[in-house]
């Protein structure tokens, strides 16, 4: 009985040593026509632009229209990581930063001047999450 009440204690303190080595490297898109920001829950508050959930393994919605400059913001709705890659579109290429990399509750603000349709993936969860923005 004491050898598995240890390792059940070992265990549950390697559990806890790999929950607090995570990565909080936020993305760069390198300039050009996106910008982008990764913020933690809470952050930030804007007027106008576009919300873009995570949750079911999908993007919601999926896809969106915005004008140029206004500025789309995904936010991680559930407790699976995820994380938004450019996959096509004009321009630079965008990125919330490593696969996998936004935990529950992170978001992830992206501004696109360029007119033209963006598609975009959750590398971790691809090709069946994805999604599109239109800018016109």
């Amino acid at each position: 009985m004491t050898k598995l009440f240890a390792l059940i204690l070992a265990c549950l303190a390697l559990g806890l040593v790999a929950a607090g080595c995570g990565d909080d490297d936020g993305g760069d898109s390198g300039g050009g026509s996106a910008s982008t920001t990764e913020e933690p829950a809470g952050g930030g508050a804007g007027g106008g632009g576009a919300q873009v959930g995570m949750q079911n393994i999908q993007f919601d919605p999926g896809d969106i229209t915005v004008k140029p400059g206004e500025t789309i913001t995904f936010t991680n709705d559930e407790a699976v990581p995820h994380d938004v890659h450019k996959t096509s579109g004009p321009g630079d290429d965008f990125s919330s930063g490593d696969t996998g990399g936004m935990q529950q509750g992170d978001t992830f603000k992206l501004t696109l001047d360029e007119p033209g349709k963006y598609d975009y993936v959750c590398n971790v969860h691809a090709p069946g999450m994805a999604g599109s923005i239109t800018v016109k």
